[in-house]
């Protein structure tokens, strides 16, 4: 399994991805894909994994090559937005391209991305095998232009155990004001008053204007082009971050995070129980979650008068796309399909560490018994949860999360209410949504 605790999430969202300015540039002048002595087609095959990232899906298709004599596929590794998008835009592109979900938006609006309608229907591919959640973050106004080769989720609170017990609490909390409860009681000051531990800080590691909303049940649009993160929902969930800070100070939060500890150090907060409980991505923190290990696991908390909300979170799939110009686009989508077979998924999810998109591949026992994969067990069984969400791909996707993050943080600090952050947000952004409808 890759334990690596940072991986191109999720992760995440607060990425920038670049946008498609020039979509006439030049092709990179990379070898075009052709056909090979044996007589198969070659098709080239590009990914934005760098190192050991991109040996699971060199296996993958390693096997696929093996597996049938008409189709070679050639992958290529570490290339990064910048040359995908100069790749697609240009004369030569690959025939089939893996990246961050949220490019998915801006580059199919500017005409690079193949819509996959004509495949699916031409197959009679059931896209209802695929995570929902995972499916919907390849839709661009309800087109399907890529599909999830797999997801990383957050739906899970970690904590620190031993914090927990110093405190006197048995167990993890269940409910949002519950855990404003439990950080009370795990948060401890010096003589001098200065933050020594912290209970939880909502916004470690940084600004999440995705996760909080979907925790209380928020949306960004209404599916139709009105913008709605000012809804009361997304209003709540930055209010209930804001009380933390309402709570313990923000000086006294800022000092004590300026230097509690960075993420993967030995002096990591939530390893050290600096910090007691944090949000839980599945790719974090594999080596000390579990059975006499630093970190507990348990559902991220819900609103105590909305239970129906158990088992929310949020998702942030890998996907792969067939550029518009694409050669091969007939064979790229064979190679497509290959990927969303159910023993892909499981050998995938298995030596990548992810959680598959496909549905059946999340009861299989190659997963659920399989002790190398016991840290994502939970996270196998939550990826069923109908309470897991993203935010909306479009072309303005970037402009809009960036708008999210500003006021959400100005609204954190007090500088304005959490209504006033995303009436802003919405006043902002709803002409840019109306130009693009």
């Amino acid at each position: 399994m890759n334990k690596s605790n940072k991986r191109a999430l999720p992760v995440l969202l607060i990425l920038t991805v670049i946008l498609t300015t020039v979509l006439s540039a030049c092709s990179t002048g990379g070898k075009a894909s052709s056909g090979t002595e044996d007589g198969k087609v070659e098709i080239q095959f590009w990914n934005s994994f760098a190192g050991d990232s991109s040996k699971p899906l060199e296996a993958a298709i390693a096997k696929y090559n093996e597996s049938q004599d008409k189709i070679f596929v050639k992958v290529l590794s570490n290339q990064d937005p910048q040359k995908q998008l100069t790749a697609i835009s240009g004369g030569n592109p690959p025939d089939l391209v893996l990246t961050q979900w949220n490019n998915i938006g801006p580059w199919s609006a500017a005409g690079a991305v193949k819509p996959l309608k004509e495949f699916i229907d031409k197959d009679g591919f059931d896209t209802a095998q695929i995570i929902p959640a995972a499916l919907d973050r390849m839709k661009v106004k309800d087109d399907i232009y890529g599909f999830p080769i797999s997801m990383s989720m957050a739906n899970k609170l970690f904590y620190n155990k031993q914090a927990l017990e110093a405190a006197g609490l048995t167990a993890p909390p269940e409910t949002l004001e519950q855990m404003m409860d439990y950080a009370k009681k795990l948060t401890i000051k010096d003589d001098k008053g200065n933050i020594t531990q912290m209970g939880f800080i909502p916004d470690y590691p940084w600004i999440d204007n995705v996760f909080w909303p979907i925790i209380f049940n928020g949306s960004w649009d209404d599916g139709n082009g009105k913008l709605t993160a000012n809804q009361p929902a997304n209003v709540k969930s930055i209010e209930y971050q804001a009380r933390f800070y309402q709570e313990f100070g923000q000086e006294g939060i800022d000092k004590f995070k300026s230097g509690m500890g960075k993420m993967e150090t030995p002096q990591d907060p939530i390893l050290t129980g600096k910090l007691g409980m944090m949000i839980g991505w599945e790719n974090w923190y594999v080596d000390n979650r579990g059975e006499g290990k630093e970190i507990g696991v348990a559902p991220f908390p819900y609103p105590e008068a909305q239970p129906e909300l158990k088992n929310a979170g949020m998702v942030s799939p890998i996907a792969m796309f067939i550029p518009a110009k694409a050669k091969y686009q007939d064979e790229a989508w064979e190679v497509m399909k290959y990927l969303l077979s159910e023993d892909v998924q499981i050998d995938y999810s298995i030596e990548y560490g992810s959680i598959p998109v496909l549905l059946k591949a999340l009861d299989n026992p190659k997963l659920t018994e399989n002790e190398k994969t016991k840290p994502l067990w939970d996270y196998y069984e939550s990826a069923k949860s109908p309470n897991l969400k993203g935010f909306p791909n479009s072309i303005y996707i970037n402009e809009y999360l960036q708008a999210l993050n500003e006021e959400t943080e100005k609204a954190l600090k007090g500088q304005q209410s959490a209504q006033q952050a995303m009436d802003i947000v919405v006043e902002k952004m709803q002409p840019v949504a109306d130009k693009n409808k």
